[in-house]
């Protein structure tokens, strides 16, 4: 097991922020998500921490060790990158033996000692009797499999994913989602996941941190970040909501109330800050609306007219017009609704979230 640390990590392509201060420390045996949308630095910070990459500014520790400008041979890190890398003229047992291969004299392996783990490797992954097997034989998953048999036999102090399941298809990506929390689990294993899928990041890993623009914005648990949000940026990347502005109207020890824009309605909710500006945005998210007419103290009931649902099976997903303003809401699948329906639902005042206007 190994501890992560970056200090103040910054890397600039020309005039181009790539990373810009990036603070992050990654526990032992920990699977640490790094989460946000295309081209927010998400990957050059995984490159520098594998040393594919050399920070601007900044420091790389592996617990106390400063390993910045070691090789990226000598750092003992795996990763698997999101196309597999898989040489099409070796054999599975080859490809996963490669790298033994390459340091057999360094690590004094014997040829019956690379069988020996290669085996191991792909017992772990369930591939046991596919060794002579070429990666054109093989399904995307197994392709997959034989990827990470790859990087888990030099039994890396860290293991680097690199959006390792988006070539899959959608049933295949919950398999190997599951699979992969099973491995890092029984490894106990420091495993750095990098995606663009936030169900992906919420699902896996046991904390996360979600970048934007080269900067780290929010790091915590899923949960945590999911409902303590502490920007607008994140309130809408992690999952569905609905995002009103309104006027501050009062903030007591644990509650806001706030004053809806084009709409006469006073909804009371929380926040992570202690002092709030007078413009404010109200976060609900569709999971935590009821039907009724009645909710506990604090809570806000409201009335509207379905514009649309949509009938997903396990749940209903409408869209409800209150006054002028558009709320998404997800219904129990035994309800009759549709078009034109009058509802009414209690919005819960302590899983509604009120944060700074941006």
């Amino acid at each position: 097991m190994t501890r992560v640390k970056l200090e103040g990590v910054s890397k600039y392509y020309g005039n181009v922020v790539a990373v810009e201060d990036v603070n992050i420390e990654i526990q032992h045996g920990e699977f640490f998500a790094i989460l946000g949308p295309s081209g927010c630095g998400k990957t050059t910070t995984l490159r520098i921490i594998a040393g594919f990459e050399t920070p601007d500014k900044g420091r790389v520790y592996f617990d106390n060790e400063d390993i910045t400008f070691v090789k990226p041979y000598k750092r003992n890190t795996s990763m698997v990158f999101q196309n597999y890398a898989l040489w099409p003229h070796m054999t599975v047992f080859e490809n996963v033996a490669y790298g033994l291969k390459l340091r057999k004299k360094e690590l004094g392996l014997t040829d019956e000692d690379i069988r020996k783990m290669v085996k191991e490797a792909l017992e772990l992954v369930k591939l046991s009797g596919m060794e002579n097997r070429y990666p054109l034989q093989l399904s995307g998953g197994q392709q997959q499999r034989v990827a990470l048999a790859r990087a888990l036999v030099i039994k890396p102090r860290v293991l680097l994913l690199d959006e390792p399941l988006s070539n899959l298809d959608a049933k295949l990506r919950i398999e190997m989602r599951e699979e992969l929390k099973r491995l890092q689990r029984s490894l106990n294993l420091t495993t750095i996941y990098v995606t663009h899928d936030q169900v992906e990041a919420m699902s896996l890993s046991d904390r996360m941190a979600v970048m934007n623009k080269g900067k780290v914005i929010q790091v915590g648990s899923p949960q945590e970040l999911y409902f303590r949000p502490r920007s607008l940026f994140i309130a809408d990347f992690l999952g569905r909501s609905s995002i009103y502005p309104g006027e501050l109207v009062a903030q007591g020890k644990d509650y806001v109330e706030v004053r809806l824009e084009d709409a006469d309605i006073v909804v009371r909710g929380v926040s992570p800050f202690e002092k709030l500006p007078s413009k404010v945005s109200v976060v609900i998210r569709p999971e935590v609306i009821r039907l009724g007419s009645s909710g506990s103290s604090g809570d806000t009931v409201v009335k509207g007219v379905v514009d649309f649902a949509m009938f997903l099976g396990e749940k209903i997903e409408a869209r409800v017009k209150i006054g002028k303003l558009p709320l998404l809401a997800y219904l129990p699948n035994t309800v009759e609704v549709g078009a034109g329906s009058e509802i009414e639902l209690v919005l819960p005042w302590k899983n509604i979230i009120v944060l700074p206007s941006e």
